[in-house]
């Protein structure tokens, strides 16, 4: 007899299949997964392959040569990435240190003259969902030059310092369309005011930017949640278009949100197998 609280899973899995939808964040935190986690659908001439990563930082995760070994097996006809358009490197090992699994797709789709794009939605799509949401421009821009702090934390050892945060803040001017704040004073002000009490921008913690909460810490944790819930329903529509399209479709992304798009991707393209 399951435990009432797997029946409760159960079920829930069981009704977002039958919507077509994708799960919601308070779901997928109750679902257990593996990581990676890794869904494969064919429909007509076209397939998808959908790797949801434990998000690699190291050239000898085990994960690298399981995304290589499905890519030569898959034989893909297009690729998309989380995370952007990161610069192709010259070898795999670089392409890994520097970009995790999106360097590594973009390495492979290089080398085997496989067209490969973002798998994001716009910037401007995610801002305006945000606005749709309630969130001020300036909460907007805070969000994402902010939540840059804790990942170059975490991937140079080092907190982000003011000249980068120039940088970033140019970026996301020119990515955004959202001018203030401007300097990274005004930054410092605007974080002062909006965020609960911390040591310096460049220390807040990456637990502000989780989009599975209860309490949020800040407004940064529900702002994550609906930028999260955009590109879910993006990448849904993207993919189900290209397979659809005939294409054959390698795409990667984090493993929680494989999970709570596959309801909505089963409604769309039948259903997966799962990879081992």
């Amino acid at each position: 007899m399951l435990h009432r609280r797997a029946a409760m899973l159960l079920l829930v899995g069981l009704a977002a299949c039958r919507r077509g939808r994708i799960l919601s964040h308070d779901e997928c935190a109750d679902v257990e997964h593996d990581a990676p986690y890794g869904l494969r659908f064919v429909r007509g001439r076209g397939a998808l392959l959908f790797f949801g990563a434990a998000h690699i930082h190291e050239p000898a995760d085990p994960q690298v040569e399981r995304i290589a070994a499905l890519w030569a097996e898959f034989r893909p006809t297009l690729a998309f990435n989380e995370g952007g358009d990161p610069q192709v490197e010259a070898s795999a090992e670089a392409a890994v240190a520097r970009f995790g699994e999106s360097g590594l797709v973009r390495f492979l789709a290089r080398r085997d003259g496989v067209p490969a794009a973002s798998i994001e939605p716009s910037m401007r799509a995610q801002v305006e969902g945000l606005r749709t949401s309630g969130f001020t421009d300036e909460q907007i821009l805070v969000f994402f030059v902010l939540r840059q702090a804790p990942q170059h934390r975490a991937r140079a050892g080092v907190p982000m310092d003011e000249a980068r945060l120039v940088e970033v803040l140019r970026h996301f001017h020119a990515a955004t369309g959202i001018s203030t704040p401007a300097t990274a004073d005004a930054l410092a002000s605007a974080c002062a005011r909006l965020l609960p009490p911390h040591n310096h921008w460049s220390e807040v913690p990456a637990a502000w930017f989780d989009p599975v909460f209860t309490r949020p810490p800040a407004f940064t944790n529900a702002a994550g949640r609906r930028v999260s819930e955009v590109r879910d329903a993006w990448t849904v529509e993207l993919l189900t278009d290209r397979v659809r399209r005939g294409e054959r479709v390698f795409a990667t992304m984090g493993a929680s949100h494989v999970v709570m798009q596959e309801p909505a991707l089963r409604a769309r393209l039948g259903r997966p197998e799962r990879l081992a």
